[in-house]
């Protein structure tokens, strides 16, 4: 919002905003200069909306437009939904001559697009719609062990380059920095966590290209324009495909490269369900949030064109770009029903009650307390691929569910691995299972 408001304030367009940031006595001082008209844009947080002094100054104004940024944030069925947005509505209905209205988003599909416009009320809205494809943006999925190691070494070769990483948690933020921070970059940290001092200044020295690199968390970044940002790393795994996209649509807004790359391991995963279980408080949502995850691993571990399967999802169809992680590999297809079979042999001995990192370890034959605790070293699966690394095992247990050997079902309190009709057929050797690997 600050830099929207300083945007504006620089080209001669008189803005101020209203947030939950401002002292009461700022609040206040900003909405006598409101009643006095020395605005022309406000710019409002929802919960602001319905302060009792703003309701009356807004009631004596002429309001010639309302435009709601973020407008996904208004559904139920948008990827970041936020209760307060749906304030907005009521807003509008408060106002005593209705002005024009209109609503932007950069990752709605169709469903969520009705939702908006029943929500806000709006009558035969004209709908424009651009494409979802950045051909500017390069994306790249790396299956990486040690994700530091790899920030640390991306960095060093583009020293002259400004970047943003993007980490699930503020943990996992701060430590990254101080590592960096270590090694000499000049680098700027931003959370939830920190001080609305401490957030203001880290934007305005982002804005001054005082950085070579920012690591934060999705609390920076809505209504961020800046043009020259030439790559953008996720530490980890976002929850969604629209968050991922909203994300690296950050980067390259001036027409130039963007690399765009995720570093995906399995306990992204886990993290993502554990956050999503502590915030979602219906069961509905959780599911709907467990299949946005869902289809977030699919992502990670596509074979084929990653532009394309993003495109896709949003309802646009192309041709392979040409131009991403994948379309660039030499993707080989190779017989792996050997190695297909033994995984499916250990989820059948163990009845599908463990979960993919556990039976990754017993394949690889390694002897933790979990795998002593359960004698699943006591198993003839135990050990059986101790060639392979308990990231390819992963990786192609997961590769396994995609393609329709396994899936995964809800049983009481957990989910469990189940060997599908296909799956069978490849134990016994009916067919085989022709894999595409990146070479």
């Amino acid at each position: 919002m600050k830099d929207q408001v300083d945007t504006f304030n620089a080209r001669g367009v008189p803005s101020t905003s209203l947030n939950s940031h401002l002292t009461p006595k700022q609040m206040r001082e900003r909405i006598e200069e409101i009643k006095e008209e020395r605005y022309k844009v406000i710019y409002i947080a929802p919960e602001k909306l319905f302060s009792e002094d703003f309701v009356d100054v807004i009631k004596t104004l002429k309001i010639d437009h309302v435009a709601v940024d973020e407008a996904h944030c208004i559904s139920q069925w948008g990827h970041d939904f936020r209760p307060k947005y749906k304030k907005i509505a009521l807003a509008l209905d408060s106002l005593p001559i209705r002005p024009v209205i209109s609503a932007f988003t950069a990752t709605a599909n169709e469903r969520v697009i009705d939702d908006i416009s029943k929500l806000l009320k709006l009558k035969e809205p004209v709908i424009f719609k651009t494409t979802f494809d950045r051909p500017n943006l390069f994306i790249d999925v790396k299956l990486y062990e040690d994700k530091s190691d790899f920030v640390l070494k991306f960095i060093k070769k583009k020293v002259n380059a400004l970047g943003i990483v993007y980490c699930n948690t503020r943990l996992d933020a701060e430590r990254l920095a101080k590592k960096l921070l270590k090694d000499s970059y000049r680098v700027g940290l931003y959370h939830a966590g920190l001080t609305k001092k401490e957030r203001n200044l880290v934007q305005e020295e982002f804005f001054a290209d005082k950085y070579q690199v920012l690591v934060a968390t999705n609390a920076f970044g809505m209504g961020l324009d800046k043009d020259n940002i030439r790559y953008i790393i996720h530490l980890n795994m976002p929850a969604s495909l629209e968050s991922y996209y909203q994300e690296i649509g950050r980067g390259g807004r001036d027409g130039l490269p963007c690399e765009c790359i995720l570093l995906f391991g399995l306990k992204d995963v886990m993290v993502n369900k554990a956050l999503g279980k502590s915030r979602v408080y219906f069961k509905w949502r959780l599911r709907e949030k467990q299949d946005w995850l869902e289809e977030m691993v699919r992502f990670a571990h596509s074979r084929d064109c990653y532009r394309q399967f993003v495109l896709n999802h949003f309802g646009e169809k192309i041709e392979p770009c040409g131009n991403c992680g994948n379309c660039l590999s030499n993707i080989v297809e190779v017989d792996q029903s050997v190695e297909g079979q033994k995984i499916l042999s250990a989820i059948y001995h163990t009845k599908g009650y463990y979960g993919q990192g556990t039976i990754a370890i017993m394949l690889k034959g390694k002897l933790n307390q979990r795998i002593k605790d359960k004698r699943l070293n006591t198993l003839s699966v135990f050990g059986i691929m101790k060639e392979w690394t308990e990231g390819e095992i992963n990786t192609l247990i997961t590769n396994l569910l995609i393609d329709g050997y396994l899936e995964k079902v809800q049983d009481k309190m957990e989910e469990r691995f189940v060997i599908t009709e296909e799956g069978i057929k490849l134990i016994k050797g009916d067919i085989k299972y022709i894999n595409k690997v990146k070479k």
